[in-house]
C-alpha cells in the first residue's frame, strides 16, 4: 500500500499559501505626520517622501516568512507532527503486511484448521486495511487542519504588526513580494524586508522571555 497522500503534504506550502493570502497589504492611515500623504495630494497622484522616493514599500514575503523565528517553530512544530504521523502509519502498514505474509504462507501450506478460521483471518486482514485506509485519510485531514491553521496564524501576526509598523502613516501602500508575484522592479530603499523582519523577530523573543 502506497502512501500517497502522505506525498501531496508540501512541507513548504504554508509559505506559498501565506505569501499567496498577502501580496498586497494596503495599511490606511490618518494625519499629516513627517512623511504621510499629503491630503491635498490629487486622487490618483502618488506623493513622494524626503529622499525622493514614493511612499511605497514592500516586503519581501519568502525571506520573511523563512528568517521570522516564531515562522520557524510553527513550521518545525508542523514537521515534527507530520513526522509521528506518517511514522504511527508505517508502522501500522509494516504489521499489516506481516500479518497478510503470514497469512498468505499458511493458505500456501493449507494450514489452516478449518474453512471458518481462514475465513475468520482473512476478515480480521480486510477490517484492518479498511482501518489503515481510514487512518490515512484522518492523518492527512489533520495535517492539512494543521497547516490552515497555521497559516491563518501568521497572516494575523504578520497584518497586525504591519498595521502597528506603518502607525506613523509614512507609507500609503505596503506591497508583499513573493516568487512569482507582479513585482518586477522597486528602488532598494522601497524594501523594508529586514527592518520588518528584525522588529517581528525582537517582538517574538520578548514574548519568549516573558513566557
Amino acid at each position: 500500500m502506497e502512501n500517497s497522500k502522505f506525498a501531496k503534504i508540501s512541507l513548504v506550502v504554508s509559505c506559498i499559501a501565506l505569501a499567496a493570502s498577502i501580496v498586497v497589504l494596503i495599511i490606511s492611515f490618518t494625519g499629516n505626520k513627517s512623511g504621510a500623504v499629503d491630503k491635498n495630494t490629487n486622487p490618483g497622484e502618488i506623493s513622494l517622501d524626503s529622499t525622493g522616493l514614493a511612499n511605497i514599500a514592500y516586503v519581501n514575503l519568502d525571506t520573511l516568512l523563512l528568517e521570522y523565528k516564531y515562522s520557524i517553530k510553527l513550521n518545525e512544530d508542523f514537521l515534527t507532527e507530520q513526522a509521528k504521523a506518517k511514522g504511527n502509519l508505517e508502522a501500522r502498514m509494516k504489521a499489516f503486511e506481516t500479518k497478510y505474509n503470514a497469512f498468505q504462507e499458511k493458505m500456501r501450506l493449507g494450514s489452516f484448521i478449518s474453512q471458518a478460521s481462514m475465513e475468520s483471518q482473512q476478515n480480521e486482514l480486510i477490517q484492518e486495511q479498511t482501518n489503515i485506509q481510514q487512518l490515512e485519510a484522518d492523518l492527512t485531514e489533520q495535517l492539512m487542519a494543521k497547516q490552515t491553521e497555521m497559516n491563518e496564524i501568521l497572516y494575523d501576526t504578520i497584518m497586525n504588526f504591519v498595521k502597528e509598523y506603518n502607525e506613523d502613516g509614512r507609507y500609503m501602500l505596503i506591497l508583499g513580494n513573493a516568487a512569482g508575484s507582479s513585482i518586477l522592479y522597486a528602488e532598494p530603499g522601497m524594501d523594508i524586508t529586514r527592518d520588518v523582519l528584525e522588529q517581528l523577530n525582537e517582538r517574538y523573543a520578548k514574548t519568549e522571555a516573558g513566557k
